[in-house]
């Protein structure tokens, strides 16, 4: 039996044990009943001692959920973490849509006593004789929409190899929960009818939230945007039709061990975004940072996805960005798909995931 397959029938097991003894309510109380989970939407709850937290498991907990998000132009952390003493997690921080609560057999702390309280005798059992058993998950359970990591081993050492050597698979969980949220809020209610215009017009599916509007409209390019007083998010769409031979001009965008979008970027940049008061600046790409790209299956198609800064030529303005360039090897077509944001003086974490969350629902 493989350890993955067997981490899963312990966390089964563990899940099923810790149900019955750590919140005796949840098993009275029907969910319906349960308050909306509060908060923002990247706050986070660390619940844990505080000479754990001020420890290793601490600072390994740190870096894995305040990790610095890429392709910023300021340090914005994943989530914004708070500190919480078990003795001091009260009945509205249980309704936090974040939670960590991490604990070991160790200590003899009252904040540790207190965790592990929380579970019954076969689950500590179970705990102490298992090295591969450290996590299990619990949604709605405290509040609705709330998502509850339980973070456990034997002793400090083993839940600090253990959170070392998953750091992107507990991280992902709370990620992918994230996206779920930023979805239903930002597609709550949708501009239907230029998707619909867009899909008449260049043959593309793509989700438009409540707001946008559609600025320019072209043979093979598109851009959508929204303003506001303090920011403004843009959504652009170029294709052009290549054949095998022409590709090959293109190869350094899907150049497997380093792909450069700067070519193609560029080329887009001196055709579609230029002032429309002094056509001498367009947007260009900042050489501050340099640009993050990956090669990425997209729905079925060879891509490459890339996260930057973009300027003015002037450097009059700038901001972050996100692309995807696809291939679609059936139509011999190449889309370039970019979401950009400008919002100077605020933080810019927000905006870029609505940003992705639009990308992410194109399709051909």
């Amino acid at each position: 039996m493989s350890n993955r397959i067997k981490l899963k029938i312990h966390l089964i097991i563990l899940s099923f044990l810790c149900s019955c003894s750590y919140n005796p309510q949840s098993n009275i109380e029907n969910s319906s009943f349960l308050p909306r989970a509060s908060g923002k939407n990247n706050e986070m709850l660390i619940v844990m001692d505080s000479t754990k937290f001020k420890g290793k498991i601490g600072r390994v907990l740190v870096e894995t959920y305040g990790a610095y998000v890429k392709g910023l132009p300021q340090p914005e952390s994943k989530f914004d973490l708070r500190h919480i003493k078990p003795r001091k997690f009260n009945s509205i921080l249980k309704h936090a849509k974040n939670i960590v609560v991490a604990f070991t057999l160790e200590g003899k702390s009252l904040d540790s006593q207190i965790l592990r309280k929380n579970f019954n005798s076969e689950s500590l059992d179970k705990i102490k004789s298992d090295s591969e058993l450290f996590y299990f998950s619990k949604r709605d359970q405290y509040a609705k929409g709330q998502t509850v990591l339980y973070l456990f081993s034997k002793t400090d050492e083993d839940l600090y190899y253990n959170i070392s050597q998953n750091k992107i698979a507990i991280l992902k969980y709370f990620e992918d929960e994230l996206k779920k949220r930023v979805d239903r809020e930002i597609f709550l209610k949708q501009e239907k009818n230029i998707s619909k215009k867009l899909y008449e017009d260049h043959g593309i599916k793509i989700k438009i939230p409540y707001g946008y509007d559609l600025a320019k409209n072209s043979k093979n390019f598109f851009w959508l945007r929204q303003l506001d007083p303090e920011f403004e998010k843009n959504i652009f769409l170029y294709y052009e039709d290549y054949g095998e031979s022409q590709l090959k001009n293109f190869y350094e965008v899907f150049n497997t061990e380093k792909p450069s979008i700067k070519g193609i970027r560029n080329k887009i940049s001196k055709s579609y975004l230029r002032d429309s008061e002094n056509s001498k600046i367009f947007m260009s790409i900042q050489d501050v940072f340099p640009i993050q790209s990956q090669k990425i299956n997209f729905k079925g198609n060879s891509s490459v996805e890339s996260k930057g800064l973009w300027k003015l030529s002037d450097i009059s303005a700038g901001g972050p960005f996100k692309s995807i360039i696809i291939y679609d090897s059936n139509k011999k077509r190449m889309y370039y798909l970019e979401g950009y944001v400008y919002a100077p003086g605020s933080k810019k974490r927000n905006l870029m995931q609505e940003i992705s969350s639009i990308l992410m629902t194109f399709d051909i």
